[in-house]
């Protein structure tokens, strides 16, 4: 090896996994890595984090995190060995770390935000996973986590998240911390290059030849069979996860076959090639911070002040399921069982592959039906119908403000709770169950999140009015944009009856479009209809009326500028209903309906938004 390149490898310390080598790394005058005085530069790029997120992870972050300490003491080795692994990862999360080189999740420390989305270890797959990886070793580098420090960016990011107003906008600051800065950074880690196939054998199949001995001739321009010719799996895989090659120049590797590809690897003038591309030992980012700040992250990221509960909706029987017994995740879909009675069994799956439920009829029976979250999205809001010992129906609604259908009962007694948490994401359901159906639900219970809200949620508070057991209805579908939306006209029959003929129309603007929606006709009795337009400004901020039995007769709204409007029959026991915060406004109604209106229940909310913000 000519003095030269001994220069450029040894000064390559600075610049792991950099895409170029700059004049001012070979300046740099470093001294072998064997001497005693040797110094890790500042700026090295493998003291950046490293985060989990994302589909096909883990990812090196853009900002250092750390830096060594001035009396730290690590190891920096060279090596020329060729090592070949084979791995069987119980599910395709494990997969995933251990095919780009690192641990399976369990086998790493608890990182910052483990609490909040990975909880208990995801369940085993049926499939046949295996993974073999040839990982060629130029470097191998070991440090312990007393060695490193915070730079001063990263600790004053954590100390200005830690400002926060509330545990709801910290976790939020702190997600954004670990998108930027990472969750997680190598100490003891293997540089150099690497080659990977994962994915799933056959029923009764194993995986055949050794790549340790296996140097097949270079041929076709394939270079996913030509990964699977290197690694002798050729014709292995029932299903293909992934086939990859981590350092070196995978163009040559890919032109010119496995040996060129080797060689031009092995020569320390490529050292810029060279990546991480095996971890053996990791330090979560927050363990590098001052104790105090540490204490403080540890706490908030703790289980209990993510989650919360709301009180139990239905028969008040003892809580048999648990939605937050899995942990913090993000949900996937939710699976409904159900009849045109009421909803028999529910169950929760996450994207890491954990499920929730179901607890008793859906252990037996098919699905009816399933609703799916995309990428980003959540739920905020449940609309539950209850009726003693029973739930007759369910309705999602996500941050997107996309509707579920109404699982369950399109009629029948019970009036709707919305449980909902400010815009927080839904973790889950608590409840009870017997073989038959759901008999309790209860909306939170460590069941709504404290790290993920939308931003644009208007706060919510309902009253209901009046008795029976109609058609149900929901106004929220017909809102528009629920942000910004408004009701700005109502129409009503106009005769001396019970309410009928009712419908309410709103405003709302997206992205500078104006968006109006009117509401399907609540009662359909006959009778001559008048219109009642609000002006732009104006809100309707009290409701009375009269009911009796099953039926609401009279409606007075009464608006932010002081005018009553007032429709249907003096007859009946008078209600008022007044929002229960200052400020708020009427936003909605759900209700139930024959020929007339027979119940109501008014949902106010802060008031709407502009569309700027």
């Amino acid at each position: 090896m000519s003095s030269s390149a001994e220069q450029k490898t040894t000064s390559y310390w600075s610049t792991l996994q950099k895409g170029t080598l700059t004049e001012a790394s070979f300046e740099y005058g470093l001294k072998r890595p064997t001497d005693l005085d040797y110094q890790l530069p500042e700026d090295s790029d493998f003291l950046r984090g490293v985060t989990f997120n994302g589909p096909n992870g883990p990812y090196k972050c853009s900002r250092q995190v750390s830096r060594l300490r001035s009396k730290a003491v690590y190891s920096l080795k060279c090596s020329s060995d060729i090592s070949t692994e084979e791995f069987y990862p119980a599910n395709d999360r494990d997969a995933r770390y251990i095919h780009m080189g690192w641990p399976a999740p369990s086998e790493l420390p608890t990182g910052p935000m483990d609490a909040m989305y990975r909880g208990p270890k995801s369940p085993p797959t049926a499939d046949n996973l295996v993974c073999r990886r040839m990982v060629i070793h130029r470097w191998t580098i070991s440090l312990l986590a007393e060695d490193l420090e915070p730079v001063d960016e990263f600790t004053k990011a954590v100390e200005k998240a830690l400002k926060e107003s509330n545990a709801i906008d910290q976790h939020e600051a702190l997600r954004d911390i670990c998108a930027a800065w990472g969750e997680m950074i190598p100490l003891c880690a293997v540089i150099g290059a690497s080659m990977a196939a994962t994915g799933t054998l056959g029923s009764k199949q194993t995986l055949t030849g050794d790549s340790a001995t296996f140097r097949p001739s270079d041929r076709g321009p394939d270079i996913m069979q030509m990964i699977d010719a290197n690694l002798d799996i050729t014709g292995n895989f029932e299903r293909r996860f992934e086939s990859r090659i981590q350092g070196g120049s995978p163009e040559i590797f890919s032109k010119s076959g496995f040996n060129p590809w080797l060689t031009n690897l092995a020569d320390f003038d490529n050292c810029w090639t060279w990546e991480v591309v095996k971890v053996n030992r990791g330090v979560p980012i927050i363990d590098i911070l001052p104790s105090k700040l540490r204490d403080q992250c540890a706490r908030l990221l703790s289980q209990p002040n993510a989650i919360w509960r709301t009180p139990a909706i239905g028969a008040a029987d003892p809580l048999t399921f648990n939605g937050a017994s899995l942990g913090v995740k993000d949900i996937k879909q939710i699976d409904i069982w159900y009849n045109t009675a009421l909803v028999q069994d529910i169950s929760f799956v996450y994207t890491d592959g954990a499920v929730s439920g179901p607890y008793g009829f859906g252990k037996t029976n098919k699905i009816s039906d399933s609703f799916v979250l995309a990428r980003g999205e959540f739920i905020t809001d449940v609309f539950i119908w209850p009726y003693g010992a029973s739930i007759p129906a369910i309705q999602f609604v996500k941050n997107t403000t996309q509707i579920s259908p109404r699982y369950g009962a399109s009629s029948g007694w019970g009036e709707p709770i919305i449980s909902t948490a400010g815009g927080s994401a839904l973790l889950g359901l608590s409840g009870s169950f017997n073989t038959a159906q759901l008999q309790q639900l209860q909306e939170s219970g460590a069941v709504w999140r404290s790290d993920v809200k939308s931003d644009d949620y208007r706060a919510i508070a309902t009253s209901s009015v009046g008795y029976g057991n109609g058609t149900m209805f929901n106004d929220y579908r017909f809102l528009g944009h629920p942000p910004t939306s408004r009701i700005s006209a109502i129409e009503f029959r106009n005769t001396l009856q019970a309410i009928a003929r009712f419908q309410a129309s709103g405003d709302s603007t997206r992205n500078g479009t104006p968006i109006k929606e009117t509401t399907p006709m609540r009662g359909t009795d006959a009778g001559n209809t008048d219109t009642w337009n609000l002006e732009e400004d104006e809100f309707i901020t009290q409701v009375s009326g009269r009911y009796n039995g099953t039926a609401i007769y009279r409606l007075e709204f009464t608006t932010s500028k002081g005018i009553t409007k007032r429709m249907g029959q003096e007859f009946g026991e008078w209600f008022t209903v007044l929002p229960p915060k200052k400020g708020m406004v009427l936003y909605y109604i759900c209700g139930k309906t024959v020929g007339y209106i027979q119940t109501l229940t008014f949902v106010w909310g802060a008031p709407p938004l502009k569309d700027t913000d």
